[in-house]
């Protein structure tokens, strides 16, 4: 079996979510739920049919929720009681329009606990598999944390088209946020009064950028639609679509609303972007995609070729990617040690360097990051820092410090889960609050990679 454990959720709109992964791809899973004997029950909820039926004889339609329960129950960080996962699925459930069908509806009981849920099922959903996917979507934002989600298979795809790193969007990082809470992880998964989704950064040369978007901008409609009560996964696929097509977003700044109408475009997603500036090597690293570390030590052997005696690196707004990268990018700094410790059900786990060191100890390394530095960034540059390998310097980070497993669905969809926390090897949990740079520097985000030098080497 492969996965991919990920860890970060920001959004590049097109929009790209972020993540940070271990493996290769996702799994699928049996979805067997808990044994029972029982034959399937009928019952009649206001004129209609209503079958429940034990996961062990569940249809391929309905199969899912049966999936997603065992996969909380084997593998979420956190244990979760029966009554608050069925409350979420009923919850799920609720979102629907009501049901206008009188079609016999059968709905799966992971456990008895679900029963209340399968009536309102009866109730609100048009379909069986309508109400599985909203019993599973009910589960994911209603009993787990911000970044466990269900993907439905467009979702995926279009995951699975960024991963490629080229994409059909407008071309913006984004972050879904709810900056009323003072402390502690700020990070939302569906769109409130309070959970907004915030702009971080725009792709250099994409629509985004082109149409003018800035950093804390907030998306609060999409073609005129209010997003309040949208998952974050429902925004991207509204706002990704064919290049050449249009998608008008209702901003709002500083108190003002706007609307703005951009034409989406193939928007490649940068990774390496590397320069010389005297005896200074810099390079901007985007994102922690699958090629990322080679790419990266091509131009660290390039610049250290030229003769580059100071390194800067920059992870300003990079969500973070595969955690397999990260190692082998902390490993081309440390020659030895500890890169990260997982903390999860299945037990603690310690990853260590590779070995494979190219930048020489002599070499000052200087990292610069921000708010929008998340997850795999904040992997590398806190165990940098905390060996004293590197100088930070820019704002804090992010703050994401969950490991999340994807899992394929019967359905062709995926179930993300949280499966782990981690920690630096010196015990450093920093999850929600950031990373807090050596050096608090203010970077303007336009500024070119010369002037970013002199700022940073003057700022140390």
């Amino acid at each position: 079996m492969t996965k991919k454990s990920l860890l970060a959720t920001l959004l590049l709109t097109a929009l790209v979510a972020a993540a940070c992964q271990t493996g290769a791809t996702t799994s699928t899973v049996a979805g067997n739920g808990p044994a029972s004997t029982q034959a399937p029950a009928t019952t009649v909820i206001e004129g209609r049919l209503l079958e429940l039926i034990d996961c062990s004889s569940a249809s391929e339609d309905v199969i899912i929720v049966c999936e997603a329960y065992d996969l909380i129950q084997q593998h979420y960080v956190d244990d979760v009681d029966d009554a608050t996962l069925a409350a979420a699925a009923a919850q799920g459930l609720a979102a629907l329009d009501g049901a206008t069908s009188s079609e016999p509806l059968a709905c799966p009981l992971p456990s008895e606990a679900f029963a209340t849920a399968c009536e309102l099922a009866a109730e609100e959903a048009e379909t069986s598999t309508e109400a599985a996917v909203a019993m599973v979507e009910g589960l994911a934002m209603f009993a787990l944390d911000a970044n466990s989600t269900y993907l439905d298979p467009q979702a995926l795809a279009l995951l699975r088209e960024e991963q490629g790193g080229s994409i059909q969007g407008i071309g913006a990082l984004v972050s879904p946020e709810d900056r009323t809470l003072e402390e502690g992880d700020r990070q939302c998964s569906v769109i409130s009064e309070t959970c907004r989704i915030y702009i971080v950064s725009t792709i250099e040369g994409a629509p985004a950028e082109g149409a003018g978007l800035q950093r804390d901008d907030v998306i609060v409609a999409v073609d005129g639609e209010s997003i309040v009560g949208w998952t974050v996964d429902e925004v991207t696929a509204t706002v990704r679509g064919p290049a050449g097509t249009d998608v008008t977003l209702t901003i709002e700044r500083q108190g003002e609303t706007f609307d703005v109408t951009i034409t989406r475009a193939a928007v490649t997603i940068p990774v390496i972007a590397s320069e010389m500036f005297g005896d200074v090597g810099y390079i901007r690293l985007s994102i922690f995609n699958e090629t990322a570390d080679e790419q990266l030590r091509d131009a660290l052997t390039k610049l250290l070729g030229q003769g580059a005696e100071i390194l800067v690196i920059d992870l300003r707004n990079n969500p973070g990617g595969l955690l397999e990268t990260a190692i082998n990018i902390t490993s081309f700094f440390l020659p030895r040690g500890e890169v990260v410790v997982t903390e999860g059900p299945e037990g603690d786990r310690v990853y260590r360097v590779t070995g494979d060191t190219v930048v020489p100890e002599e070499v000052e390394v200087i990292v610069v990051v921000n708010k929008g530095s998340a997850s795999a960034s904040e992997v590398v540059t806190a165990v940098l820092q905390e060996q004293g390998r590197v100088t930070v310097v820019g704002e804090n980070t992010f703050g994401k410090n969950t490991v999340q497993q994807r899992y394929a669905l019967s359905n062709g969809g995926a179930f993300k889960l949280t499966v782990a926390r981690w920690l630096t090897p010196g015990g450093l949990d920093f999850g929600g609050s950031g990373l807090d740079p050596d050096i608090t520097l203010e970077i303007d985000p336009g500024l070119d990679p010369a002037t970013l030098v002199e700022l940073v080497l003057a700022a140390r």
